[in-house]
């Protein structure tokens, strides 16, 4: 019998007298779907095992032994990684932890989260368009809370990297909670790394260099969005103000440095600023990108 068919035997057993929140369908239901997501993503077999059997060691009484002697150290590993650890703390101190955990948690185990979460936010969004809000009510906590914590997970997520699945979760989570793209075709826009590296190379505002790659911008169907990314690239830009301050910091926090004797920098967080807030960009989106065009020379 091979890893991942065991580990569906095992879960279902671990979870058989378990529901979903608030329904009659049976929990085993969860696991199986983030194991599917996981396999349709081209995943390892540990990494699929581990997502059908991620709940186990939080909501049953399985033990971390037990895992280890049926599936091995890499699959025990991962369902940890996976497992709150303090199940009696307050909803925001677990959540917390959880965010603070998975920024530097290992590949396999930001997968098996991204799986869960993707599975999770689908079904939120199915229950949206049958219950309309009455579906926060099946949550400890509501539609507030939820949105802090789906989208800290997508910040989370891809702190260290992005991966494909993570675009997933984040096109999910932002149909659920917002806010909706100024144009709906600049989608593809925002996971096009040839359009966002050509858009790097206008961050200072040349004209010269905006036209000369007007042509490109156009096969793109982007003129109109890197027009309102230069009308807005504006550290003063009434709405874009306290977000100028912020992804400053973010971007100093986590390692960009910047010449402090030339208007320079300004107009690059200017720049990506309103890059930002026109893609809908979370911050580790706009410093992988940052960061990437360094290495480019192009910043």
């Amino acid at each position: 019998m091979s890893l991942i068919d065991r580990a569906i035997e095992f879960s279902a057993y671990a979870h058989r007298e378990q529901t979903r929140n608030g329904t009659e369908i049976p929990y085993i239901s969860h696991p199986f779907a983030v194991g599917l997501i996981l396999q349709q993503a081209g995943c390892t077999e540990d990494v699929i095992a581990a997502g059908i059997l991620h709940d186990t060691l939080e909501d049953t009484t399985v033990t971390a032994h037990q895992l280890l002697a049926e599936f091995g150290p890499v699959v025990l590993e991962i369902v940890e990684g996976c497992s709150e650890p303090d199940k009696d703390a307050a909803w925001e101190d677990r959540k917390q932890h959880t965010l603070h955990f998975l920024k530097e948690a290992p590949l396999s185990v930001r997968l098996v989260a991204c799986a869960d979460k993707l599975h999770n936010i689908r079904s939120v969004n199915r229950d949206l368009a049958k219950y309309s809000e009455y579906a926060w009510t099946r949550f400890k906590r509501g539609r507030a809370s939820q949105q802090w914590y789906f989208t800290g997970l997508v910040e989370s997520l891809g702190y260290a990297s992005r991966f494909p699945l993570l675009d997933e979760l984040e096109d999910e989570v932002e149909e659920v909670f917002g806010p909706p793209l100024e144009f709906p075709e600049w989608k593809a826009l925002r996971k096009n790394q040839k359009f966002i590296d050509l858009a790097f190379e206008t961050a200072y505002g040349d004209k010269a260099k905006i036209e000369e790659r007007e042509p490109k911008f156009r096969h793109f169907g982007a003129s109109e969005l890197i027009k309102r990314i230069h009308e807005r690239a504006d550290p003063l830009h009434p709405e874009y103000n306290e977000d100028f301050d912020e992804l400053a910091e973010y971007l100093q926090r986590r390692g960009i440095e910047f010449q402090s004797n030339s208007e320079g920098p300004e107009i690059l967080i200017g720049f990506s600023t309103a890059l930002k807030r026109l893609l809908n960009l979370y911050p580790h989106e706009v410093y992988h990108h940052f960061k990437r065009n360094l290495k480019r020379g192009i910043l």
